[in-house]
This record gives C-alpha cells, structure tokens and sequence, in this order.
C-alpha cells in the first residue's frame, strides 16, 4: 500500500516537472513555446509572412516542438525507472 503512495507521490513530483520544463521552436520567424505537458505557453507570428506561409510554419513548428517535448518526457520517465507500472 505503502508502495502505492511513493509510486502517487513520484507521478505528482514528474507532472511538476513537465510544467516547468520548456521547449521553443522557431521556423522564418514564427516560434512556439511549449511545456512537456504539452501547454503551448507562447505563440509569436512573423507579419512578413503570408497567412499560407505563416500556417504552414506554425503546423511545422509547433510538430517539431511537441516532438521534441515527447521524447525529453521519455527520457525523464525512463531515467526515474518507469514509476514501476
């Protein structure tokens, strides 16, 4: 049982970090941000840009920014042993 409350414990503690941990991506000017959460905390647009442009470059960067926040997320799961679930 006892287990079971340092496994809950351990899950509250990684959640915490995902929050605090921050990925930006930049792409002709446009940049995301982004928490391993998978918060989007920023978004700025480049006004140079064509809004065909703009949107393909957000879609691109904000993948290449969830991407790269998925697998830094893996790692830190897999460094704290997999919680044991």
């Amino acid at each position: 049982m006892f287990d079971k409350f340092k496994q809950l414990k351990q899950l509250k503690e990684f959640e915490s970090s995902l929050k605090k941990q921050v990925v930006t991506k930049e792409k002709n000017g446009i940049t995301i941000s982004l928490n391993l959460k998978m918060d989007i905390l920023d978004i700025k647009l480049n006004p140079e840009l064509e809004i065909s442009d703009q949107e393909k470059k957000l879609r691109d960067c904000l993948n290449e920014a969830m991407n790269e926040a998925k697998l830094e997320m893996a790692k830190q799961a897999q460094s704290m042993g997999g919680f044991g679930f």
